[in-house]
């Protein structure tokens, strides 16, 4: 242990190129990459103890660590945390919290100017030593310029000594928090939040609301529009002031009428509201109640202004500037009379879910014009929502039966899984002094059930549905907003156009079917209100076909990538932007990864659903680029599917004639298609690039020559000429007499003659490019990035050997003239030749074994496997989980530790080595390959 914190000291403060394990090394944590507190859930869960000390801890705070403490707590870990009354802003709810805990000794520091802030963490005889400026709070943990340094030290290393000695000196002069202490610090904390309070309000009074960030962007993108449009499609998710940005637009434009229209009347005033705010000098009135039409701006029910007897009292040009909310309902009858009567010089058409499962195509309904986005993630990194704090919790097991979509409503609502569900919502909790909750769930009948079994345990419950009236749903969520009730249960209701800021938890009981219907309910709590700072995300998941639609939903990445699917359920608080985090249980991310790993998504139905919706985006047909740009499906999914885009666009649109190939132009095509996409470097991509506009290119002397050779010698086919999945394909390029490289005399000549071929060509080299900046971009002589997926053939192809049966190949080969071993290693198969199995024993060292019937030496000696065990080679390993992924390149082997012969199942001879990596493996790849 000593050597690897002496070597890490060396790395950290002499020469940071000097190998050591990372985990030791001095590192400076800020927000700025990574979450700090992305950092700080590492080293709680590898903790044995754990000590806090810091000025400050609010709900928000500790709201981001519970689900470590729960594990700490169930492991019997102890831990201590010392908190002072400074400025009264440590909140008396996170403390009653800690104080639920029986491993943690809590302390506070009263009536003095306490400000430190540590986190110290020890790991058998090591402490990870955390001092800088972050306290316990959301902000400071996620998004806030804080600067935290890390170091480690043994016990009995002076930092070590010196900070536990000082925190000891003043813990232990202290008595523990009871509730008592907490009661008479509420008093004061209380005081203090009602005079700022005050101030607030004051300050909010004499506040002019002016556009945010994104909304300035919008309205200069919408006056434009304006100026030669006359429609624009407004997408702005749930709660970041669309209709304030559409008065705002409004105020701009100064028409002389305006018609607001929505399909609730609580949104036509609370819309006429948002609109008085903005707009001083225009008249104003909902249609119906001050039935007079003299009014400036009028606000309508589509129901009411559908009705003939309404809609000719007005000309069909007396509207200049026509609003419509909730525009993606415009495929309605009711909708279609009014928008097709009026003829306003300007249509605006507000939504936050444009994609519809409906055929109704409302991007042809606005010409196609897009004025502005703001997605989810826009607006969580502009601070527009309410931040979230996810929870992945795993469902009950009911009689040895895990929840899916089978399950009867009785097992549904046992009260086993009810006490379950109730358990969670109180350890996970909500911000603020009282419980709004929202509870989604799939049956009317559970719903019912639910609300009585709640009711019966005094959880003022209400459950609503489509069947409830608008005056019983207006009704319950008064309740709701007043703390009569704590939850309103809901059944496909309240997805949409509803506005409920006080709900600071969402409990999610219904299996996945479509991510749009999730983000919306999620969605529900993102509304920001004055009375809470984060909203919980309570999702009970059980063992559904389609939970890998959690991670497609949260993170807006519609791509289906695998690899990003896992790192997202791994540590998706660092792919969210702004103060909200996603955390699962350990049982939950084996479910998810179980079902990512299983489905296949490259099915015609999955395809076909992104293809009609970015044709109705685009107004024609899309190219795999536009897939990649605009966040869909990803082209390699795609291409999974048929071997081409051209297969692909016959297939879901044979009548479409878009253009024809000749049978050398689809084998160019193919080629391409199926074994260079998508590039995993940029090589092969530029250098076609570049041919298509020169005559021919050399090999200059670079510290990219042997990956530029490689590539070259791929594209002409020079090498891996012998796998039988390759030998179809006519080479794309050749070599000429002075070693220089051109395009086949074929493919340039029908590059400029054939203008389909051309265009399929030209996107798949956009995008490959573009899959290669974002997803495995180099620098200087590398061509393969650890911890990235590849397989074999491209593992390979990107370390430049020439290995023909790279498919085929099994779990080692030795490159003898390279003095190179590429290793391969699945983890989670059964070792067919032994009774061992792989094992990581830390970041850096885990084990691995040859092929059956090999010994270290033959007759004196040293075979392949033997001049391995001697260091003679450099060894590559590449390692994944289960069989059907792709290797994961973990780097270079520093050093073989260990090897010996050891005796197999069928009693055959084999070696077993230990091996160390040059540097420790990524945290969030060996969490993936270690859990269980």
């Amino acid at each position: 242990m000593e050597k690897y914190l002496i070597e890490s000291l060396k790395t950290s403060s002499i020469d940071f190129s000097i190998e050591s394990k990372g985990d030791y090394q001095h590192k400076l944590l800020s927000n700025k990459k990574n979450k700090i507190i992305s950092d700080l859930r590492k080293e709680f869960e590898s903790c044995d103890e754990f000590i806090i000390s810091v000025a400050f801890i609010t709900e928000g705070g500790l709201a981001l660590i519970l689900e470590q403490l729960k594990v700490l707590e169930e492991k019997g870990v102890k831990g201590k945390i010392l908190t002072g009354d400074y400025l009264n802003f440590t909140q008396p709810k996170a403390l009653r919290k800690l104080l639920s805990y029986n491993n943690i000794e809590v302390k506070i520091l009263r009536n003095e100017k306490f400000h430190a802030k540590g986190y110290f963490f020890r790991k058998g005889d090591v402490w990870s030593l955390i001092v800088g400026s972050s306290n316990l709070t959301q902000t400071a943990l996620t998004v806030n310029f804080e600067w935290n340094l890390k170091v480690s030290s043994l016990e009995k290393g002076g930092i070590a000594q010196d900070i536990l000695n000082e925190f000891n000196l003043t813990f232990y002069k202290l008595p523990r928090l009871d509730y008592k202490t907490i009661d008479e610090y509420q008093e004061i904390y209380d005081l203090g939040r009602q005079l700022q309070k005050l101030q607030n309000e004051k300050m909010k009074k004499n506040e002019e609301i002016t556009p945010n960030t994104m909304q300035i962007e919008a309205l200069k993108s919408l006056n434009e529009l304006r100026q030669k449009e006359s429609k624009g499609l407004l997408i702005s998710a749930t709660g970041t002031g669309k209709t304030y940005l559409s008065a705002f637009d409004v105020k701009n434009a100064n028409p002389k009428k305006v018609l607001f229209l929505a399909h609730r009347k609580t949104i036509l005033e609370k819309s006429k509201e948002s609109y008085l705010n903005i707009i001083k000098n225009k008249t104003m009135g909902i249609y119906g109640e001050d039935i007079l039409i003299d009014k400036d701006i009028i606000f309508a029910m589509v129901q009411t202004l559908s009705k003939d007897k309404h809609l000719n009292i007005f000309a069909k040009d007396y509207f200049d500037y026509i609003v419509v909310d909730e525009v993606h309902h415009s495929g309605a009858k009711s909708y279609q009379k009014i928008l097709n009567y009026f003829k306003p010089k300007f249509l605006l058409g507000m939504t936050a879910t444009p994609e519809r499962s409906d055929d109704f195509d409302i991007y042809a309904l606005f010409n196609h014009n897009i004025a502005y986005e703001i997605r989810l993630h826009d607006a969580l990194k502009e601070n527009l929502l309410c931040p979230f704090h996810y929870f992945g919790v795993a469902d009950v097991v009911i009689n040895g039966k895990e929840i899916d979509e089978k399950t009867t409503i009785k097992d549904l609502v046992l009260d086993e899984r009810v006490d379950h569900i109730v358990e969670k919502s109180r350890y996970y909790g909500y911000s603020g002094e009282r419980l709004h909750g929202l509870i989604f769930l799939s049956k009317v009948e559970e719903a019912l059930a639910l609300e009585e079994k709640l009711n019966e345990r005094g959880i003022k419950s209400k459950a609503l549905s489509g069947k409830s009236s608008d005056t019983e749903r207006e009704e319950t969520i008064s309740a709701l907003e007043s703390g009569e009730i704590e939850y309103i249960i809901t059944v496909d209701i309240f997805n949409e156009g509803v506005d409920i800021p006080c709900v600071n938890q969402v409990i999610l009981l219904r299996p996945t079917e479509s991510s749009i219907v999730y983000i919306q309910q999620l969605g529900r709590g993102l509304r920001k209100s004055s009375n809470k700072d984060y909203v919980v995300i309570l999702d009970f998941i059980g063992n559904y076909e389609k939970n890998f639609l959690v991670p497609v939903a949260i993170s807006q990445n519609n791509s289906f990538d695998r690899d990003f699917m896992k790192r997202f359920i791994l540590n998706g608080t660092n792919l969210i932007p702004g103060e909200s985090t996603v955390i699962f249980e350990k049982i939950v991310k084996e479910k998810i990864f179980e079902n990512i790993n299983k489905t296949n998504f490259s099915t015609k139905k999955n395809i076909e659903h992104d293809f009609n919706l970015l044709e109705k985006q685009l107004g024609r047909v899309p190219m795999l680029t536009d897939f990649f740009k605009r966040g869909m499906m990803d082209p390699s999914v795609i291409l999974k599917f048929r071997k081409d885009y051209d297969d692909i666009l016959k297939t879901l649109r044979p009548k479409l004639n878009l253009g024809s190939l000749s049978k050398l132009e689809k084998n160019y095509l193919t080629f391409l298609s199926s074994v260079f996409t998508p590039s995993k470097r940029v090589h092969e991509m530029t250098i076609l690039k570049t041919l298509l506009s020169n005559d021919s290119i050399k090999v200059e002397e670079t510290d990219q020559k042997l990956n530029i050779e490689n590539a070259l010698k791929h594209l002409s086919k020079e090498i891996f000429t012998s796998l039988s999945t390759i030998k179809s394909y006519e080479p794309i390029i050749e070599k000429n007499e002075d070693s220089s490289y051109s395009l086949k005399s074929g493919f340039k000549s029908s590059y400029i003659n054939n203008n389909y071929f051309k265009i399929l060509i030209d996107d798949l080299i956009e995008y490959n490019l573009g899959y290669v900046e974002k997803n495995y971009k180099q620098e200087e002589k590398e061509s393969i990035i650890k911890y990235k997926e590849y397989t074999k053939q491209e593992a390979f192809w990107y370390m430049n050997l020439d290995f023909n049966n790279g498919y085929q190949v099994s779990g080692y080969t030795i490159f003898q003239e390279e003095k190179k071993v590429m290793i391969f290693i699945t983890l989670d198969d059964s070792a067919p030749f032994t009774k061992y199995d792989n094992v990581f024993y830390d970041e850096q060292r885990f084990t691995w074994f040859s092929k059956s019937n090999r010994c270290l030496s033959r007759n004196g000696v040293l075979t392949g496997e033997g001049k391995i065990a001697n260091n003679e080679y450099t060894i590559e390993a590449f390692i994944k989980k289960k069989s059907g992924e792709n290797f994961f390149y973990l780097g270079e082997v520093e050093k073989v530790l260990n090897a010996k012969e050891i005796i197999g199942k069928k009693d055959e001879t084999l070696v077993e080595y230990e091996l160390k990596l040059k540097k420790d493996m990524d945290l969030e790849l060996y969490n993936y390959f270690t859990l269980n």
